[in-house]
């Protein structure tokens, strides 16, 4: 437990909506950027010089209250113009450096100036694309999408969630793997707290690390 910083007590969307837990974005923010945003440039430039194609993209993402956005991250794949639902870190349309980034979520990396801007957050269930969206209407029914719904767009999405880090081990866009979104997500916005905030971020850097030290 955490008592005795700002916010501790806060739980649910009181979490997710305080000032308290932006006020941690920032400062995360803050913190990590001397060393995203450098790794996201390298990442970029492995990119370009992998095939001579622009390293960065942007795609229209779904936000706070259902407003889209432009997300911005360092391309993995051949093609940049995408706009299905991302096979995982294993995607096959990832070039060979570009799969070292998504298993390290290093492509992720520049988000964080999402966080500064206030589009998003450290932690949440993380933003979509529409196509996706599609995917979950599709295998829930109305009452569980409409539970989904409202927790990925109730607060900032995030960089990072539950969901993001459990999705490893599960078969991309399956059933299953749609419904543990489902489960995660909702979860996340239902249990939110500074302490599960600090937990995803720290089980996200240690999964990322184990995928970088294994495969560099």
């Amino acid at each position: 437990m955490l008592p005795d910083l700002p916010g501790a007590r806060l739980t649910g969307p009181a979490w997710t909506l305080s000032a308290e837990k932006r006020a941690l974005d920032l400062l995360i923010a803050g913190a990590i950027s001397p060393v995203y945003v450098p790794t996201a440039a390298v990442g970029a430039a492995l990119m370009f010089l992998e095939n001579g194609r622009a390293p960065l993209m942007r795609q229209w993402r779904i936000g706070r209250n259902g407003v889209p956005f432009r997300l911005l991250h360092v391309r993995t794949m051949e093609d940049g113009r995408g706009v299905d639902a991302s096979r995982g870190s294993d995607d096959p349309r990832a070039t060979p450096r570009g799969r070292v980034l998504r298993k390290g979520t290093l492509d992720q990396f520049v988000e964080v100036v999402h966080v500064v801007r206030g589009q998003m957050s450290i932690s949440n269930p993380r933003p979509l694309l529409e196509f996706d969206r599609g995917l979950m209407r599709d295998v829930l029914s109305p009452s569980e999408y409409s539970e989904w719904d409202w927790a990925t767009t109730i607060g900032r999405p995030g960089m990072y969630s539950t969901f993001g880090n459990e999705s490893i081990g599960l078969e991309p866009q399956s059933e299953r793997f749609l419904f543990r979104r489902a489960e995660c997500d909702v979860e996340d916005a239902r249990c939110a707290s500074l302490e599960r905030d600090l937990k995803i971020i720290g089980d996200t850097a240690k999964i990322g690390w184990s995928f970088v030290s294994r495969d560099s």
